[in-house]
């Protein structure tokens, strides 16, 4: 089996905000996702970052997070290889991580942990590729 040669690196959370509001949260959370990225071919690096918000169907829980990974990937490896690597993948690898996150930061706060469930994240793929962008050097992390 061949090496994809696509790697994720780690990841930061750069913004991380929870806020409890008087009141009985809901049961149902809704999740919104809005994927960005920056294709840096200098440095074989591809930057995703993530804006993630989380609220319940009352709107007392609300959770907004902004979190940036790193992937490398081989310059030998094909372009459109590559687009289904960073469109689709790499959202999908990211995830669990957000998720596990939430959990964590729910717990901590002394409320009940959210379990994010686990999503189909190929939908994103498309937003992600209207949200990328191709540029020479430079970081995104800071949007």
């Amino acid at each position: 089996m061949e090496n994809t040669k696509f790697q994720f690196k780690g990841f930061i959370v750069k913004r991380s905000v929870i806020e409890l509001k008087d009141g009985e949260t809901g049961k149902k959370f809704n999740i919104s996702i809005n994927p960005y990225g920056k294709l840096i071919p200098p440095q074989s690096l591809f930057e995703l970052i993530l804006e993630v918000q989380v609220f319940d169907e009352n709107k007392i829980l609300n959770i907004e997070l902004l979190v940036s990974a790193d992937f490398y990937f081989d310059k030998k490896v094909e372009k459109t290889r590559l687009n289904n690597l960073f469109f689709v993948n790499a959202p999908a690898i990211l995830f669990p991580y957000v998720r596990a996150y939430i959990s964590t930061l729910t717990n901590l706060s002394g409320i009940k942990p959210i379990n994010l469930p686990t999503l189909n994240l190929t939908q994103l793929a498309d937003q992600l590729r209207e949200n990328t962008k191709e540029v020479a050097e430079g970081s995104i992390k800071n949007k």
